[in-house]
């Protein structure tokens, strides 16, 4: 896409491309469009090329603008055989690697009393072993599981219950502290009532020859109740992990340099230097992918680093999400495509004569363990590095299996440090820092000390009673966010993390040995999106609110959308979806969302289910119309938001393919299936009413969704049957929901809900006779039973004050917005937070969970009164609201068009209005009891 200024007389544009030797390659000729960008519609583009190109805009009257300055643009490696770079990695011991079989062809199934069994081997300590248990939802399961020793000692074990949440891959592990030895055990399961399932495979995977990278088989015994069976469970053992490679080669430069670049990517993250100079300050790179599908790499121009002479390549590698290691309940660590850390990189230069050199890694670089002897998921780093690097030969490796494509988003980087703001000593050897705000990220610090003295810093979001920092995850084994450094000499050193990131507040730093410890900060850490929004009006708590939601959202955002940075740093679908259209106010957000839509491209089953997860090592496909709708609504979103229809186009085969997938399980009926529902109401974590009613009501959204999109593409037949499906649905809901006596929505002895009702005044499928009472239940509920509180989980909170302000209760909706007890977002706000919490409740796991804030985009389209009317804001409104708790409000939004900008105040019933039109757009200005005002491009200054 190619972008300029905007011109108000704009009505056509013309560009001309010429490639790196003045050949014309591209000329569009006049272009009717408004809009100051044009997608690149010449011929086929190559690698490693310079291309040049100008634009004029042409008005109404024919009359065209001189041409613009030069703009440029530079394409990377573009074909497969573009590059000679071999993939590469670092030998890692057998007992230092997984130990797996994750394939299954059925599931064994263990009646009450009787029990399953797996031997294996492992050639390392045990940290925590993972079976793929199988039970089915609802059943009233009761079982147990146990790793023993041979001869029968249990040696760890945990309860096993069904009840509403799903058994998913690999949900299950066991965590050994400490680590039993290498040897031979049995991992085995008891159904003690109910029937217990565990994958299995019948016929054992044919074991090749052990490449040095990739996990180990299980080599055992399939056991029930004793007997042989000649299958192979699904088990997962973790070891200690491999100290993260290090990889460097040298070349001579014989002449000087006229360009070069670094086409480069590691597996899961890269640090690249040239002669001991960084070559970005990217971080956390590359983004999470399906790396059996895609993998992303990035080119930088190093042309200052190279010099005349020897020069040396090194790289550190990360592990991430590619060869993530610890056990946890979405099995990371078991993901297909898991192998050691590997390495791709081409280093092409031009010497003065224009001839081109490449260096690229092949086996004849050379590799040694790092000093990050341990990084893990969810823990940290452990970095450790008391002798100099044992150097040897790379070996081969296969490559990992996804298509390599440029990096389409911004890439994760270092922000402005953050001083604490206090700390406390709780003994002689442990400070603890507050940060004064909760943020995604690391520390830094410079410490001195003597060699084999080191710090344990751990960070959390909450201080324990004696003022220790307190992090604990259940969610995945081993302790929770702790970094450990060891001195390898005595003289000072900077450091801080390079493979991870932790959500925090607070920061504690233990001392071990004579070490100190000074210039403590914090770094926030997320991916570098531009700022393109801002907010304010006469109430702090609606302010605050917009604001939290930005700064959460961002400190989420490390290369997919995240649910938390501490306890899971999942790309759950949902809490995207709900919060997308308030984040695209904060932030420019098409190549971020753009890419996660390709990952869930990605991640799409053959059927077309959606996970809710994205990426997905395989945990979370189980259909959810009202998680996994991120499918269809986000790119709607960004078709609203930006105006290209070429964002639909792209995404309109998988759209169609995942709803085809939801009316068949549906049977355009109410949902059958499980569904996470209305998450995290108030005093619940599922809702009281059950899963179906808010997926059934999401499923007939999502429906409606893709009709439009397909109505915007012209696929008529397809959007007239959605249409249809969606009408047959809201009929099913509306028979088996509402209650004729009350007028309302109900389920039987559960009472009433707020989202029952929400929903299906939200999505206008409420028959208009029955509308008014059930938007006045609503209304009584809030104002009698609730006292002015909202009742809804994280699905109707989006909804729930649109719905009011739809049917005329703005005040009302104010009303709930701006509670300062609980439930509301006021509780948080009198409490100093500045970042939003997972839940209502006082027992909120998460203090940076941001898809309760999907309320921002209400304040930004009802409070400020800023809303667009077609897609790409080529109309807008402005009708700000008439309420005296509110009397003044402003917000901006750079869109595709320019800054778009409404100030206004009121006094009394006089308003004043400051508004600013973008080139090309038009707004509507309406004001209570005013007819609407057209407002064309320019700055306005009205009263009323």
């Amino acid at each position: 896409m190619l972008n300029w200024g905007p011109h108000p007389a704009q009505q056509a544009a013309h560009i001309v491309v010429h490639d790196q030797e003045g050949t014309l390659i591209w000329d569009s000729g006049p272009v009717p469009t408004t809009v100051p960008r044009l997608r690149y519609g010449g011929g086929t583009l190559t690698s490693r090329s310079a291309y040049r190109w100008r634009v004029r805009v042409i008005d109404a009257d024919g009359q065209a603008s001189a041409w613009n300055d030069e703009g440029r643009w530079e394409t990377p490696l573009l074909r497969p055989e573009d590059w000679s770079a071999t993939w590469i990695g670092h030998r890692a011991p057998p007992g230092r690697r997984i130990v797996r079989s994750i394939t299954s062809d059925h599931v064994a199934w263990a009646d009450s009393g009787h029990w399953l069994g797996q031997t294996f081997t492992a050639d390392g300590p045990i940290t925590a072993v993972t079976a793929d248990l199988v039970a089915e939802l609802g059943d009233d399961v009761v079982g147990r599981l146990e790793l023993c020793t041979l001869d029968g000692e249990v040696l760890a074990e945990r309860e096993l219950f069904g009840g509403p949440f799903p058994w998913d891959r690999f949900a299950h592990y066991l965590e050994l502290d400490p680590a039993p030895p290498a040897g031979e055990y049995l991992l085995r399961v008891h159904a003690e009532r109910g029937r217990i399932g565990w994958r299995s495979h019948t016929r054992p995977p044919h074991h090749e020859a052990d490449d040095g990278l990739s996990p180990l088989p299980v080599l055992g015994t399939a056991l029930r109740d004793g007997d042989v069976e000649h299958v192979v469970r699904a088990i997962g053992v973790e070891t200690h992990p491999a100290a993260n490679p290090i990889f460097r080669t040298s070349f001579t430069v014989t002449g000087q340099v006229r360009q070069a670049r670094l086409h480069a990517v590691g597996l899961g993250y890269g640090i690249f230097r040239i002669n001991d100079e960084a070559v970005t300050d990217d971080v956390l790179d590359p983004a999470p992918t399906a790396y059996d599908r895609t993998i992303l790499y990035r080119s930088h121009d190093v042309t200052h680093l190279l010099r005349i002479g020897t020069n040396t390549i090194t790289a550190a590698l990360g592990r991430g999400f590619y060869s993530a290691r610890g056990a946890s309940t979405w099995a990371w660590n078991l993901a297909p495509w898991h192998r050691e850390p590997v390495l791709l990189a081409q280093l092409e230069y031009l010497d003065e004569a224009g001839t081109r050199h490449v260096v690229h890694s092949d086996p004849t670089w050379q590799a040694a363990a790092g000093p990050v002897v341990s990084e893990l998921l969810y823990t940290g780093e452990h970095h450790d590095r008391l002798d100099s690097p044992s150097w040897e030969q790379a070996i081969a490796a296969t490559p990992p299996g996804g298509v390599l494509r440029p990096a389409p988003l911004p890439p994760i980087r270092r922000f402005a440090p953050v001083e604490p703001v206090t700390g406390h000593d709780i003994s002689e050897t442990t400070t603890v820092h507050d940060f004064g705000t909760v943020m995604a990220g690391h520390i830094t610090c410079t410490l001195r000390g003597q060699p084999g003295a080191q710090i344990i810093v751990t960070y959390g979001e909450h201080l324990a009673a004696d003022g220790s920092v307190h992090c604990d995850n259940v969610l995945a084994a081993g302790a929770a966010q702790v970094d450990r450094y060891v001195l390898a000499s005595s003289e000072e050193v900077t450091w801080q993390p390079q493979f991870t990131y932790k959500g925090f507040r607070y920061v504690g730093i233990e001392t071990v040995g004579p070490v100190a410890v000074h210039d403590v900060t914090a770094v926030p850490l997320h991916t570098d999106v531009r700022k393109i929004g801002r907010f304010e009006c006469g109430n702090e708590l609606l302010t605050w609110i917009d604001r939290a939601t930005g700064r959460t959202f961002l400190n989420n955002l490390h290369g997919i959308p995240t649910d938390t940075p501490i306890y899971e740093k999942n790309g759950w679908t949902a809490d995207a979806h709900l919060a997308t259209e308030a984040v695209l106010h904060h932030f420019d957000m098409r190549t971020t969302l753009g890419k996660w839509l390709d990952d869930h491209v990605d991640a799409q089953a053959g059927d077309g289910t959606v996970p809710q997860i994205v990426p997905t090592p395989g945990w979370g496909y189980g259909p959810d119309p009202a998680w996994s709708a991120s499918m269809v609504l986000i790119p709607w979103n960004l078709y609203w938001e930006y105006g290209d229809l070429a964002i639909l186009d792209r995404y309109v085969e998988p759209i169609c393919k995942y709803v085809d997938r939801m009316l068949d399980l549906s049977g355009d009926g109410v949902w059958p299936l499980h569904s996470w529902g209305d998450w995290l109401s108030p005093g619940h974590q599922f809702a009281p009413e059950g899963p179906a009613p808010t997926a059934t009501m999401m499923l007939h959204h999502v429906i409606t969704r893709a009709a439009a999109i397909c109505r915007e593409l012209g696929i008529e037949a397809k959007a007239s049957r959605y249409e249809q499906a969606a009408q047959t649905i809201a009929s099913a809901y509306h028979e088996t929901f509402f209650d004729r006596r009350t007028g309302t929505y109900r389920c039987p002895n559960v009472g009433y809900r707020q989202t029952m009702n929400v929903l299906p005044l939200a999505f206008g499928t409420v028959p208009a006779e029955h509308a008014a009472k059930v938007a006045q239940g609503l209304f009584d509920d809030i104002e009698l039973r609730t006292g002015g509180h909202l009742d809804c989980g994280a699905i109707g909170v989006k909804y729930l004050l649109p719905v009011l302000s739809d049917h005329g209760r703005d005040d009302l909706a104010i009303t709930v917005a701006t509670q300062k007890t609980r439930p509301g977002w006021g509780v948080w706000w009198r409490a100093g937070a500045q970042t939003l919490l997972e839940s209502w409740d006082e027992t909120a796991r998460s203090h940076d969970h941001y898809f309760l804030g999907s309320v921002a985009a209400w304040i930004q389209q009802r409070i400020a009164g800023f809303r667009a009317t077609t897609p790409g804001w080529a109309s807008f409104e402005v009708r700000p609201v008439m309420d005296d708790r509110i009397t003044w409000a402003r917000i901006a939004h750079s869109t595709m068009r320019g800054e778009a900008m409404i100030d206004w105040r009121r006094t009394g019933t006089a308003w004043e209005v400051e508004l600013h039109v973008p080139a090309g757009a038009t707004a509507t200005l309406i004001l209570p009891g005013e007819p609407g005002r057209q407002l064309t491009t320019g700055s306005h200054r009205l009263r009323g």
